[in-house]
């Protein structure tokens, strides 16, 4: 099926990245920023840094993601969808220029960073996939989350939210 109306630019980029791709749950973020020309690497930071991406004149752009045994992998995941979403969003600065972004638990939430988390959530929980595999479970509405949630590599948490986003409910009420 192909989408005809995107809400927004990150949404577009999400949906073009798994169409061109041809990604799979849970989504190989590697091969994203690979095709991107990125190079990721995990390092042990401080607790308060989750992430970072530059880019700069002349060098390939670079994520760092903190691995850290502080930040789950499910964390990690979402950081590292957040910064791809940095470096497609971020492209209308021209090629000579730097461009840097440092994302904390903490960083404010401006509209770049939230355009960032709906390419990140997008991409890693498409709305097409999340409301086909929430119908399909639709006999177990008591384990749906986690097995959804497990099935995108990613937070019940996050899967929770994404959920009440789209307006499905985490449990379907049962008669008495």
């Amino acid at each position: 099926m192909t989408k005809l109306h995107f809400e927004d630019e990150a949404e577009l980029f999400a949906y073009k990245a798994w169409s061109t791709l041809k990604l799979k749950p849970p989504v190989d973020l590697n091969v994203v920023a690979g095709r991107l020309g990125i190079r990721v690497e995990e390092r042990q930071f401080v607790e308060e840094i989750d992430g970072l991406y530059i880019r700069l004149p002349g060098m390939p752009p670079i994520i760092a993601i903190n691995n850290s045994y502080l930040k789950p992998l499910v964390r990690r995941r979402f950081t590292l969808a957040h910064e791809i979403g940095h470096h497609l969003l971020g492209r209308r600065v021209s090629a000579d220029e730097r461009l840097f972004f440092f994302d904390t638990p903490k960083t404010q939430r401006t509209l770049v960073e939230r355009a960032c988390d709906r390419f990140a959530v997008s991409l890693l929980m498409p709305e097409e996939l999340v409301r086909h595999y929430y119908s399909e479970l639709s006999y177990n509405s008591e384990n749906r989350v986690a097995i959804m949630a497990e099935r995108f590599g990613v937070s019940k948490w996050a899967l929770r939210r994404r959920l009440s986003e789209l307006g499905l409910p985490m449990r379907v009420k049962r008669a008495r």
